[in-house]
Formats: structure tokens, C-alpha cells, sequence
């Protein structure tokens, strides 16, 4: 086998036939219990943001595909680093795992970075070659998996309902995009992520900015997804907690974005109350959803029991491999 890796658009033509049954073949090893990945999950991948540049190398052997990686770099922020994952099929992987992480690399130098990061899955068979090409652990994560049509509905109306410390909150939900009236206070929410736990792994995170929030919920719905959002608010307006669940027409599993509570309204259930709430709504807004996938760091502890308690299970372990450039 002759690898030889090449930059493909992600705006080529081709890209959906190519990159689709890679993606497919991929995840099946590294995600085995995650639904198979459709055109709109793909999509959404494959369209450009404002808020970073990327692109696909693609393995082939010969003239056939044989893998590829979405490396992206962030405009404006972490100008030393690029990140992105590889998609190979198992019977593959042996022989294209090296030229295309060496394809990351020289792609990352090519571009002045002085870091690559890559998300790899404990099933992905990449842990000696990361280590001899140099690579290190930063962080732990765990992706976690929901059957929406195993819950115990009366049990998550006890927890979607007001408490004895969190009556006080009015809970609103909606889909993307956000309306103008409540933009400035979910952005200003939203810097409770900032202290999120992200092992060793060092990044810049930008400052609020409306602007940015409506061109990323812009994105995503030209790729032709959406995103609910449940969220609690004080009696003067604020937002004391969100919770995002993205959504694609054609895929049965919807993925969780930020779950944020910000410090001065930790403690009054809100994380556990916001995500009971918006499971039921999708129940009934988006019937061809029965699974739901969210990420935590192992590190988080407070969102792991809250995950437990809902009923998540732990299905994969994956790490952020850091390569000094």
C-alpha cells in the first residue's frame, strides 16, 4: 500500500460521497455504539464557520480514499495550534495512520503552529504510534450515551419540576436561532464553561461577543441543523443555567452542547432540572430522536452525577493527544 494525502475542500463536490463512508467506516470502530453517521451529521462538519479555518486531508491508496482528518485552525485565537481527528476503517488503519498523522504535522508547521492536538478514541488502536511520534495525554474525556426511549418519564417530570432551591427561576426553552432579546444574557451565561475541567490542555477562549453567538447559531443552520435551549432565568432576567441539545433532521441522535450554570447559581439543581426539561420537550418535538450523546471530562464531577442520575451510560473513553511541532 502506496498512501499519498491530499487536501480536499471541504466546499469540493465530492466531498459528501468521499468523506461519508470514511466517516461511517471510522466510527464504527472508534464510537460502536454511536447511530451511523448521516449526510446532515456529515454536513454540518463539512460547513465553513466564521470563527476558524479548516480543511480535509485525505488519504488514498492509489486512487482509493482511505482516510482522512478535518484539521482546523481558529481565527484570531490559539495561532500555535491546530486540532482535528482521523477517520480511517479498521482493516486500514495499520498502514494509514502514519502518513496521514504525518500529514496533520507537516499541515500544522506548514501553517506556523508549534501544536497539533488530536481527539482519539480508546478503541482507535493509535496509542504506541501517538507515543513514538512524540504525542502526550492532556485530557480524559468520556462520551456518554442516552436511550430516550428508556426513560422513566414520570421520574424525569419529578426532576424537570421547580425544587424547594430553584422555585424561584422561571425555565424558557427555544430553538436557534436565539431570539434578540435574550442574546446578551445567554452570552453573558455562557462564560460559566470557562471553568469547565480541561486536564492539561491549555487553549484561549474568546471574550462574549453577541456577534459571535449569532454567526455560530447562523452556521449551524446553514448546515442545516438546530439547537434547543432550555434555560432558567432570574426574576430580573438573567440567565442562571442553559442547556444546549444540537439536532439533525435525518439522525436519530441529538448531541448535547453546553450544560453551563455560572458559580453564583451553582447548587440549586438547575443542571439536573434544565436537562430533564428539555429530554421531554424533545420527545415531542423531534420524535425521530432516540438517543442523545454528551461529553464530559472525568474531572467533572458535579456533571458526571448529574449524567448518571439521568440515566447515561459511559460508552467511550477518548483523549486529546498533544504533538510538540
Amino acid at each position: 500500500m502506496t498512501i499519498d494525502t491530499r487536501e480536499l475542500p471541504m466546499t469540493d463536490p465530492e466531498a459528501m460521497s468521499t468523506l461519508l463512508p470514511l466517516l461511517q467506516a471510522g466510527m464504527a470502530t472508534d464510537s460502536p455504539r454511536q447511530p451511523t453517521p448521516t449526510e446532515d451529521f456529515l454536513r454540518l462538519r463539512l460547513t465553513p464557520r466564521a470563527s476558524r479555518y479548516s480543511t480535509i486531508l485525505v488519504a488514498h491508496d492509489g486512487g482509493r480514499p482511505a482516510g482522512y482528518s478535518r484539521v482546523n485552525h481558529d481565527i484570531g485565537l490559539n495561532q500555535d495550534l491546530i486540532y482535528g481527528d482521523l477517520w480511517i476503517a479498521a482493516e486500514d488503519r495499520t498502514e494509514v495512520a502514519g502518513p496521514l498523522l504525518a500529514a496533520c504535522q507537516a499541515y500544522a508547521r506548514g501553517r506556523g503552529c508549534t501544536r497539533l492536538i488530536l481527539d482519539t478514541s480508546e478503541f482507535s488502536g493509535y496509542d504506541a504510534l501517538y507515543t513514538a511520534a512524540g504525542g502526550r495525554v492532556l485530557s480524559d474525556e468520556r462520551r456518554r450515551q442516552l436511550d430516550l426511549t428508556a426513560i422513566d418519564r414520570d421520574q424525569y417530570a419529578a426532576w424537570a419540576a421547580p425544587t424547594e432551591k430553584n422555585a424561584h427561576y422561571r425555565v424558557e426553552i427555544w430553538r436557534t436561532p436565539t431570539p434578540e432579546r435574550l442574546l446578551t444574557t445567554l452570552v453573558t451565561a455562557t462564560e460559566a464553561m470557562r471553568d469547565a475541567p480541561h486536564g492539561d490542555l491549555t487553549v484561549e477562549y474568546p471574550p462574549p461577543d453577541v456577534d459571535r453567538r449569532r454567526r455560530m447559531e447562523a452556521d449551524t443552520l446553514s448546515a442545516g441543523a438546530h439547537v434547543w435551549i432550555a434555560a432558567a432565568f432570574t426574576e430580573a432576567g438573567e440567565i442562571a443555567g442553559y442547556h444546549e441539545l444540537l439536532v439533525f433532521p435525518d439522525y436519530r441522535m441529538a448531541d448535547v452542547g453546553d450544560t453551563g450554570v455560572p458559580a453564583a447559581f451553582r447548587g440549586h439543581g438547575l443542571g439536573l432540572r434544565l436537562k430533564a426539561t428539555l429530554a421531554l420537550h424533545l420527545l415531542a418535538a423531534e420524535p425521530q430522536v432516540d438517543t442523545v450523546s454528551t461529553w464530559n471530562n472525568a474531572d467533572n464531577a458535579p456533571m458526571v452525577r448529574v449524567n448518571d442520575a439521568l440515566g447515561y451510560e459511559a460508552v467511550e473513553a477518548w483523549n486529546n493527544w498533544q504533538f510538540d511541532l
